[in-house]
């Protein structure tokens, strides 16, 4: 995820392909390289993150009215005002994996919990009037292209987009 750090600090990131996503970078010791994971060899990304607010996805899904970038600099002023009282983080990973597969792309997650991220998505949703639900958050540890994963922004794009699998033998602490 091509990134710039955000909220004047080096805790939370913008970043994507878009440069339309918020994220909370995170990291890992000791990883396979590589795993196999329904008859795919999947490969370990170079960098981790969870995607807390996908700016884009969320003006394509729900049709938003507002120019992108204006969008993307009003979310970001909100989660940055959000985070000085509210503290946005990763609470732990769950024993939750998830094979994931758009087109021709393949990937492997691990499910996790974010602290107050309920209460911005609740926030943004009262001050722009929108009805967005709660992301599926996760971390995508490895993937099919080297570190092409895949945008699952909602509970639609979970149950068409992943499967649950069994923990392919990694070891994540939190």
């Amino acid at each position: 995820m091509s990134k710039e750090y955000i909220c004047n600090g080096e805790k939370y990131e913008v970043g994507g392909l878009k440069k339309d996503t918020l994220g909370l970078p995170v990291s890992f010791d000791k990883l396979p390289e590589e795993i196999e994971v329904e008859r795919y060899k999947l490969f370990l990304k170079d960098s981790f993150h969870v995607s807390l607010v996908c700016v884009g996805k969320i003006i394509e899904k729900n049709n938003i009215n507002i120019k992108e970038t204006d969008f993307l600099e009003k979310v970001i002023t909100d989660f940055c005002n959000f985070t000085k009282e509210n503290k946005v983080d990763l609470i732990r990973y769950r024993d939750e994996f998830k094979f994931v597969e758009e087109d021709e792309k393949r990937s492997m997650v691990v499910m996790c919990d974010i602290s107050n991220l309920d209460k911005f998505f609740d926030f943004i949703n009262k001050k722009y009037d929108l009805n967005l639900e709660y992301p599926p958050t996760h971390i995508t540890l490895y993937t099919l292209q080297p570190n092409v994963g895949i945008f699952f922004t909602d509970s639609e794009d979970v149950k068409n987009l992943t499967r649950p699998i069994e923990n392919p033998g990694v070891t994540l602490n939190k």
